[in-house]
């Protein structure tokens, strides 16, 4: 190697070590904020999915309301929706809900169904999985409620 060589890549110009780790603390910055972003969105389109399966479970209490002409009153998850399913205009079985206690795992299709059991006041309450707070919802959808305040709740088993 000649000396005229050194002296040539003595001359060229790249990166430091400064500039480089500048760099990667900047990309690295920017990927925790979008997986952040990221997380949020994610869970307020889970929170929505679940609002959604528990607006279609009471339609179809509605609907059976409705058809029969009373509300399921069963006190267990399996019997209330034995009795949905039991009429064509309210049956769960294809929409994929399911009734039972809501958690972060099984949160989107699962709602929680309770009954009022303060006298002479009527109703049902459902509730469902909130991913951004990682608890039941902190208002839940009612029906059914008549013109005595429901100050008992009583869920199914």
């Amino acid at each position: 190697m000649s000396l005229f060589n050194i002296k040539a890549i003595k001359n060229e110009k790249g990166f430091t070590i400064v500039e480089l780790l500048i760099v990667i603390v900047v990309i690295g910055i920017l990927a925790a904020i979008t997986i952040v972003a990221y997380n949020g969105i994610q869970n307020r389109a889970k929170t929505q999915s679940a609002q959604a399966s528990a607006s279609v479970l009471q339609k179809k209490i509605e609907s059976y309301n409705a058809s029969i002409g009373t509300y399921p009153v069963d006190a267990t998850n399996a019997n209330y929706t034995t009795t949905l399913n039991g009429q064509t205009e309210s049956t769960i079985v294809s929409t994929g809900v399911a009734l039972g206690a809501p958690s972060a795992v099984n949160g989107t299709k699962t709602i929680k169904v309770s009954l009022c059991s303060t006298a002479g006041a009527t109703g049902y309450k459902l509730e469902y999985w909130d991913f951004g707070t990682a608890a039941l919802t902190a208002t839940p959808i009612t029906g059914n409620l008549n013109s005595t305040t429901c100050a008992a709740w009583t869920a199914l088993t």
